[in-house]
């Protein structure tokens, strides 16, 4: 598939990108699961419920504590553990970040690297919301999938996991340019010190 990667100077109109991404994965969810492998080891966990990630996710925010206000990391997370997601599972990307989405002429174009997809709760996805998508753009992203309060939040839940994961074993130099996009993540959910 051609295409450049979906970094902000690649994207023509923040806003529209964020829709097109939105609709995407509105296509996706309606997409039948028969026979579709379920969320969990096959795909590095995106997916599962959010409660069965807290043994990683609390130590991480803890190794992170001294760039991240740690308290109000864990308060998002525990407030996100009460809102399950009671659904039927429905196919999620699983890494839906700037190298993974391709634009033509500043407009998503296409979406590549099913490896961490299965069937599970989408707000894995929805942590795009603050990893990719531009704030400016989040709210329409958001209204387009119609997503509750328990989806949005889990979503942010999904958004500090994937950050504070990927900050606690990357930084230090062995990952600088990965750290920085986490750093920018967590930032956007109001974590930084």
């Amino acid at each position: 598939m051609s295409g450049s990667i979906a970094t902000p100077k690649n994207i023509a109109n923040a806003e529209e990108v964020a829709i097109s991404l939105a609709t995407f994965l509105k296509a996706l969810h309606l997409k039948s699961t028969v026979g579709a492998p379920i969320a969990g080891s096959i795909n590095k966990l995106r997916g599962i419920p959010l409660a069965d990630m807290s043994e990683r996710t609390l130590p991480a925010i803890e190794i992170v504590s001294d760039e991240i206000d740690a308290k109000a990391a864990v308060e998002l997370w525990n407030e996100a553990l009460s809102e399950t997601y009671d659904a039927p599972p429905v196919w999620l990307h699983g890494d839906l970040k700037a190298d993974n989405l391709l634009t033509v002429d500043g407009k998503l174009s296409g979406v590549i690297d099913w490896g961490l997809s299965a069937v599970g709760d989408p707000a894995a996805d929805y942590a795009t919301a603050w990893s990719w998508v531009q704030p400016s753009a989040r709210e329409g992203f958001r209204n387009v999938l119609g997503l509750s309060e328990g989806d949005w939040l889990r979503g942010k839940a999904w958004a500090l996991y994937g950050a504070v994961i990927a900050l606690s074993y990357y930084r230090g130099g062995k990952n600088e340019p990965l750290c920085e996009q986490c750093r920018l993540t967590l930032s956007r959910l109001d974590l930084m010190l």
